[in-house]
Order: C-alpha cells, then sequence, then structure tokens
C-alpha cells in the first residue's frame, strides 16, 4: 500500500502508525470506477499473483514510479548524481525486488510495468 504516496511493506506496519496520513491501497488506484492504467497493464499481460501479492505490486509499482519520476536512485542507477533515470529492465527489477516472485506471473508483471511507463510517457 501507499502511504502519503511512497509504498510501505503493509505486512509489516501497524495500522495506528499512520493515523491521520494517506493511505491508499488497491481499491484507492480507480478513478470513478475505472482501473488504474497500471491495473489495466496487469490484466492485459497476466501479471497476476495470489489475490494478496497482486494489490502489493500494483501499489508498489505505482510507489515506484512516483520514485523515478522524482530521480531516487537504485543500487543498479548508472549515475547517482545525474537526478534523471531511465527505467531499463534491470532498474525496474531491482527497484521492484522487495515485491517481484520468481513464479509463472514474474515476466507479465515486468511487461505490464515496462509497457505502463511506455504508454504514459
Amino acid at each position: 500500500m501507499l502511504v502519503d504516496g511512497e509504498r510501505i511493506l503493509a505486512c509489516l506496519a501497524l495500522a495506528v502508525q499512520y493515523k491521520g496520513r494517506s493511505v491508499t491501497t488497491i481499491e484507492g488506484l480507480s478513478t470513478d470506477g475505472a482501473l488504474h492504467p497500471l491495473q489495466q497493464a496487469f490484466i492485459e499481460h497476466d501479471g497476476f499473483q495470489c489475490g494478496y501479492c497482486t494489490p502489493g505490486q500494483i501499489c508498489s509499482a505505482v510507489g515506484m514510479l512516483s520514485e523515478v519520476k522524482r530521480g531516487l536512485p537504485s543500487h543498479v542507477s548508472s549515475d547517482l548524481a545525474d537526478g534523471s533515470i531511465t527505467l531499463t529492465r534491470e532498474e525496474l527489477c531491482e527497484r521492484m525486488s522487495g515485491n517481484l516472485c520468481r513464479c509463472g506471473a514474474y515476466n507479465g508483471i515486468v511487461d505490464a510495468i515496462t509497457e505502463f511507463v511506455e504508454t504514459a510517457q
């Protein structure tokens, strides 16, 4: 889930820690009943795991893309001082490494995020 727009590990969080802050779950990503484009990309690329993991994957991807937009580097960013991040497959996988599993949905998840980024530009 997202707290004040930043991704957190919901399974390690106590609700009371976030009192008074903006909490967004998978349901909060849709607008007027329409899926968020990243949710739609997960459907189109069959990037689904179980009902627990998929919402976390999508919320984490939304938060991760916000980090990229803000120019926050990762462990594999080529130039830490540049402030501009190119989201290569390696960069994407590193940034999602706490979420991406190695099950059959892995490639669909990466493809869904990649397509979302390409069409959002």
